[in-house]
């Protein structure tokens, strides 16, 4: 069997679709058996691929630049993608939508969330009008569809009307490389990114979706905890207000951003923090929490999208708007030493049940699954 995947995600993007791509791709070599596993992606700048060849044969298109065909796709709803791909039994398109592709090969689509419909505001108006334009075309030419929490695979099934067994939940995990950093690096990290003290920790990009002003406003509300709050993540869309709010809180000379950092510095990070506090209006997973939960670290979250799913017992989920609601469960974990342990290891026990390694058997089984209808 020939499996393509597309892989432009990881070339264009660090976080969400293209830190999903990153992660999966050493996964499915690993298990690919006899099969072949080829990645296609537009690299017109010569860029060149995140992946060597042992793990994927790599099949960039460098004759045109790749927003033009696609802008086309988009307009004109072709030339076929085949016409650039290689030829393959299956195609997976781990982004959401399937661009133009003629019938024969099966093709395998990640919707990762429903956020286009059940949060758009969130969105940037631009693509929320396009995955709201294509994605009924996607559906219709997707002969399975992967969402990455069983959440998400009830919202597509009830949104599109879809059958069961048209969508199948492939659950992410904490990413191995954050399996391997010794205890005795995790102190030299933190003073290399100049953080110190006690500290409550968010991971995410600065984005509406994830709700920092809420968090902020949780952090300066806070009357017991006299730490920083450390925030990681790339600026994204509409910041500025998220900035500003920043620069106004009372604490603000306790706010550390450091922007995007490495998964080892992300794990220095979660072994320190006393808590992660995740106030997130929407997830289709939440990977930052399960991260979390792994390196020993308690988590606050928020009940939106499948949150609730993926932390559950393991962590403290609760719902948005009442500050006190969150407050009081971070100041519970100063005065219970007890509880915060229980908390911990409930976590380390919920964490276990996610596993890239799973995720990819699972995705091979959609692939085979596909490939002999």
């Amino acid at each position: 069997m020939k499996v393509c995947l597309q892989i432009q995600a990881a070339i264009d993007q660090r976080a969400g679709v293209g830190r999903y791509v990153h992660t999966l791709v050493p996964e499915l070599a690993a298990l690919r058996g006899e099969d072949e596993l080829s990645g296609f992606y537009f690299d017109f700048r010569r860029k060149g691929s995140p992946f060597a060849e042992e793990l994927i044969k790599n099949h960039p298109y460098t004759r045109l630049p790749g927003a033009l065909i696609q802008q086309s796709w988009k307009r004109l709803g072709l030339p076929a993608y085949t016409r650039f791909a290689p030829d393959a039994d299956v195609h997976h398109f781990p982004n959401f939508i399937i661009p133009p592709l003629p019938p024969g090969p099966k093709a395998v689509v990640n919707i990762h969330d429903c956020c286009f419909i059940k949060c758009p505001e969130t969105m940037e108006p631009k693509n929320r009008s396009y995955l709201r334009r294509r994605m009924r075309a996607t559906i219709r030419r997707a002969d399975k569809i992967l969402t990455i929490s069983e959440t998400m695979a009830d919202e597509v099934r009830e949104a599109f009307d879809l059958p069961p067994d048209k969508v199948k939940a492939t659950l992410l995990g904490p990413p191995p490389s954050m399996n391997d950093l010794p205890e005795n690096q995790v102190d030299q990290r933190l003073k290399t990114l100049g953080v110190d003290g006690p500290f409550l920790l968010h991971v995410g990009t600065m984005e509406p979706r994830k709700n920092h002003v809420f968090l902020f406003k949780i952090f300066e509300a806070l009357k017991y905890f006299d730490g920083k709050l450390v925030l990681c993540g790339m600026k994204g869309w509409q910041v500025e207000p998220i900035l500003e709010a920043m620069a106004a809180n009372n604490k603000a000379d306790r706010i550390i951003h450091l922007d995007y950092v490495s998964d080892e510095d992300l794990v220095a990070l979660y072994r320190r923090a006393e808590a992660l506090i995740f106030p997130s209006l929407y997830e289709g997973f939440g990977l930052p929490p399960v991260e979390a939960m792994r390196q020993g670290c308690p988590v606050i979250s928020s009940d939106g999208g499948s949150l609730a799913e993926v932390v559950g017992d393991g962590g403290i989920v609760l719902p948005l708007g009442d500050i006190d609601q969150w407050t009081d469960a971070i100041d519970s974990l100063f005065s219970s030493p007890d509880r915060r342990a229980r908390l911990i290891n409930a976590g380390h026990k919920k964490a276990s049940h996610f596993s890239w390694r799973k995720c990819a058997e699972e995705t091979w089984e959609v692939y085979r699954e596909v490939s002999s209808q």
